[in-house]
């Protein structure tokens, strides 16, 4: 494959960044005041289609705004052509830190586990474009929350103090957290902040429990045909699972697909951190099942082994392919036929995202507006699945995504770095 990007040109477009941009200032509406307390989450389905903003102080999502823009930063410095000349590097870098700022307090204590999406993807990003020092600070305070979320005799971190979005939800509150220890799948996402912690402050506490909890899911979230449960709940004596079901798909012994790219995308940067060789073959075999579970369409659905029809989740699609590059990378020193093969399906699986998803251009006006084209689509992709709930009461929320959104341009940013390192 000579030439890489070509395959998917769409995601090169400057008019990609004149949308993020776009967003960016249109929903900070005070600019001279203090940074927004609501960040761009999702669309509402049947539309408008312009985003919804949730608070920071309550989201798990606030992290993948910011982390939008930074690599906008990134591609400015990978390939200026691909970003609006409108827009200069240390712009963008003002706007990402202003996005950020609101939230930073949320770095220690933590209300959940969600640490690595609200910080790594922000201030991680920050610390590695630009050397910041306090960026460091609130990554290592992150990760020492995650930290303070492990239990030694569980063996992992602790995900939810309580799941009321299940039928029996009464079992698992916040008065009696002695009963459950909810882990789910979406964990798989923290423990690059760890390695990453480890390797900023010498300290191998963080490496430990990323490596301990990534272990723990192999025996727990991983089934033996290689598709995943969503939530474990574990005894916190023995670190066996009690229980093991979803609270986002559509049967405990479904495969919702979004939990399956959770742990190739997680497993992926596991084995780049550790070099593990059951971490790279459980990435492998995770994502050659979730190939396998793909329709004519080649989009994943909502969950592989629900009725038909069934919405589409871009997300799960974006997700993941970011996780075959991770594979690509690992097998490449060894195996470059193998290697090859997971590029390969990582582009079409892109291709027939964007055929399915992508939404209309936005244009920069002379005034410096943006217009967000037929439809007022905010979002780059359409048809992300942010909730379907197993009760029987099922909301099939299509629309689009902020992160679905941030992982298509991780995975832009990535497939230009592969190419640049075959020319050079």
């Amino acid at each position: 494959m000579s030439d890489l990007t070509t395959a998917v040109n769409e995601l090169y477009d400057p008019a990609l960044s004149v949308k993020v941009v776009g967003v960016a200032q249109k929903y900070d509406t005070e600019p001279n005041r203090p940074p927004p307390s609501r960040s761009p989450e999702y669309t509402v389905p049947g539309g408008p289609n312009s985003y919804h903003c949730s608070k920071n102080s309550t989201a798990w999502t606030q992290g993948f705004f910011p982390g939008l823009i930074w690599l906008l930063a990134e591609r400015a410095e990978l390939d200026k052509s691909t970003i609006n000349p409108h827009y200069r590097k240390e712009e963008l870098i003002r706007l990402a830190r202003r996005w950020q700022a609101d939230f930073k307090y949320l770095a220690r204590p933590s209300t959940n586990h969600d640490q690595g999406f609200r910080f790594q993807l922000s201030y991680g990003r920050d610390y590695n474009m630009t050397g910041d020092e306090e960026a460091k600070k609130v990554l290592i305070e992150a990760s020492e929350s995650l930290v303070d979320r492990y239990s030694e005799s569980a063996g992992c971190i602790r995900s939810w103090d309580s799941m009321s979005n299940v039928h029996d939800g009464d079992k698992y509150t916040l008065n009696n957290m002695d009963e459950h220890y909810l882990v789910i799948i979406d964990n798989m996402m923290n423990l690059d902040m760890l390695y990453e912690a480890t390797k900023l402050t010498g300290d191998e506490r963080y490496a430990k429990v990323a490596t301990r909890q990534a272990e723990k899911s192999l025996i727990s979230h991983v089934r033996k045909d290689y598709t995943t449960y969503h939530v474990a709940n574990f005894d916190q004596k023995t670190g066996l699972p009690m229980e093991l079901r979803t609270a986002q798909g559509y049967a405990d012994e479904s495969v919702w697909s979004r939990g399956q790219a959770w742990a190739i995308y997680g497993y992926g940067q596991c084995a780049l951190r550790t070099g593990r060789q059951d971490f790279i073959d459980t990435a492998r075999r995770l994502t050659d099942v979730f190939i396998s579970f793909l329709g004519p369409s080649g989009v994943p659905e909502w969950d592989f082994k629900a009725p038909k029809p069934c919405p589409y989740d871009a997300s799960a699609a974006t997700i993941t392919a970011v996780g075959m590059l991770w594979i690509y990378k690992l097998l490449l020193p060894t195996d470059n036929v193998a290697a090859n093969g997971y590029l390969k399906r990582a582009i079409q699986l892109v291709q027939d995202t964007l055929r399915e998803c992508l939404t209309p251009k936005a244009t920069l006006k002379e005034d410096g507006e943006v217009d967000f084209g037929e439809g007022g689509w905010e979002t780059l992709l359409a048809h992300s699945t942010i909730n379907g709930n197993p009760t029987g009461r099922r909301r099939f929320m299509d629309h689009g995504l902020v992160y679905a959104d941030y992982y298509l341009v991780e995975f832009s940013n990535e497939l230009l770095k592969i190419q640049k390192g075959q020319r050079s």
